[in-house]
């Protein structure tokens, strides 16, 4: 039967010898070379690379006679990313983890898989390298070592490329890129999306934070991270700033004209905005003008902007909470500014960044920033929110660690307004509620014992 089931699927007469492979890796690689390689060490029939962009799962690079397309939810995908070095499963219709995968069952029926998280120098999580194949068979722990450093190599080829995307090269191409923005701040082609913020005691959304998109006609998707610096270098940060002000807004009221009860909206606010003379009148119009019983937005800035603790940003954070408005520091840690600020800055909640919570399962020094940045929060009486959250055994930590809230792949990727309500919905069901917190395969009581919670909101 397990030959019927293997015609069916995934072929192996299309797999590479691996004792042909004999190629040194210290040279610059293409991704096609790098999938081959992977594929001649562990004869699988099928490889992808596959990157998490814009809440889903994109192959930038494939070899094998089948087409898979891997779901952002997959077990071996969160299995992958979740995993330290090489993940193995020898025979999926063996393992309970995967037996009732559809990857599995249906399509290409799969029996082997191997699969390495894919990571920048920070720890950031760029996806996987995957590795099917329709045979159950074993991998050494020597081409499992030879596997990661093939996945290293393309996490390193694919930072390389993404550093010289058009937005950061000084020739015509980042020239074209400045037109097309400029094109699309006038036409409005931007979007929002939402990624909830969610209790990591009770697993409810107590948030969103709202994230720019731009889908560009000419660069097709682009990260936020090549753009929004060029935003800021020409000064158009201004109007598309106050529009993804306005548009939280005016989502924010659709969603309440459904009835849903809607949590705060976190909008990112960049120093240039906050140096703008007309910034707070601007806001404080916008937020007078909601109709909300309470507060719709809250503000998040970086961690750079503390640099510049002059007593006009700080008067201006203070006319900011004056609002109801409450002030996140994002991605702390990354930055150099002074933890005594922390003490005195109107400011109620950190966002420890994700470069840290990714590899604190893996690495000492990350866990132990972590705890102290948790601990060093609650004795300043803020909250304490990890970006970035995308595996159970993170979210374990963090509960342990006693964090605040979360934000990560792990409960939601960042939608669309029609998709964040969906999500609101389902959080009214409390049957939908309690179904939900069974992915963290534990109760929040036992990660929580009794104790006072400092939370910014409850002060106010």
């Amino acid at each position: 039967m397990s030959n019927s089931h293997d015609r069916a699927g995934l072929s192996a007469t299309q797999d590479l010898p691996s004792q042909r492979l004999s190629v040194p890796l210290d040279r610059p690689f293409e991704l096609d070379e790098l999938v081959l390689i992977a594929a001649a060490l562990t004869d699988a029939s099928t490889v992808q690379v596959v990157l998490s962009e814009s809440g889903r799962l994109r192959c930038h690079a494939q070899m094998g006679p089948v087409s898979l397309e891997v779901p952002l939810e997959s077990a071996f995908y969160r299995s992958t990313i979740g995993a330290h070095g090489c993940f193995v499963v020898a025979d999926a219709l063996e393992d309970p983890r995967f037996v009732a995968d559809e990857l599995v069952l249906s399509g290409p029926r799969v029996r082997f898989f191997t699969g390495v998280a894919l990571r920048t120098r920070a720890g950031q999580c760029l996806g996987a390298l995957c590795l099917f194949g329709g045979l159950p068979r074993q991998l050494s722990a020597e081409r499992c070592e030879a596997l990661t450093l093939v996945a290293r190599k393309l996490s390193e080829s694919i930072e390389a490329r993404r550093a010289l995307s058009p937005a950061q090269r000084p020739d015509a191409a980042r020239q074209q890129m400045m037109r097309e923005l400029r094109r699309a701040t006038e036409g409005g082609d931007f979007e929002l999306h939402y990624q909830p913020k969610v209790d990591l005691r009770g697993n409810r959304i107590v948030g969103f934070e709202a994230l720019l998109r731009w889908n560009s006609e000419v660069f097709g998707a682009i990260s936020p991270s090549s753009f929004v610096p060029l935003l800021e270098e020409s000064g158009l940060i201004l109007p598309v700033g106050s529009w993804v002000i306005e548009q939280a807004i005016a989502d924010y009221q659709h969603w309440i004209s459904l009835g849903l009860d809607v949590p705060a909206i976190a909008v990112n606010v960049s120093p240039i905005q906050l140096a703008d003379e007309g910034f707070l009148h601007e806001f404080e119009k916008v937020m007078s003008g909601s109709g909300a019983l309470r507060s719709p937005l809250d503000v998040e800035i970086t961690e750079g902007t503390l640099l510049d603790n002059t007593a006009s940003t700080i008067r201006k954070l203070n006319a900011i909470r004056s609002m109801g408005a409450h002030i996140a520091v994002d991605d702390f840690g990354t930055g150099y500014s002074s933890l005594r600020y922390l003490a005195h800055l109107p400011i109620d909640a950190l966002k420890i960044d994700r470069s840290f919570v990714s590899m604190m399962a893996d690495e000492a020094n990350n866990l132990a920033i972590v705890s102290s940045v948790i601990a060093l929060a609650h004795s300043f009486d803020l909250d304490v929110i990890a970006e970035g959250v995308e595996t159970i055994e993170q979210r374990k930590l963090l509960g342990l660690l006693r964090c605040d809230q979360m934000q990560g792949f792990l409960y939601s990727p960042a939608v669309d307004r029609n998709g964040i309500g969906e999500l609101i919905v389902a959080e009214s069901n409390a049957a939908t509620h309690r179904n939900r917190t069974l992915f963290t395969g534990d109760q929040t009581d036992v990660l929580y014992p009794e104790r006072r919670h400092h939370s910014a909101r409850s002060r106010r």
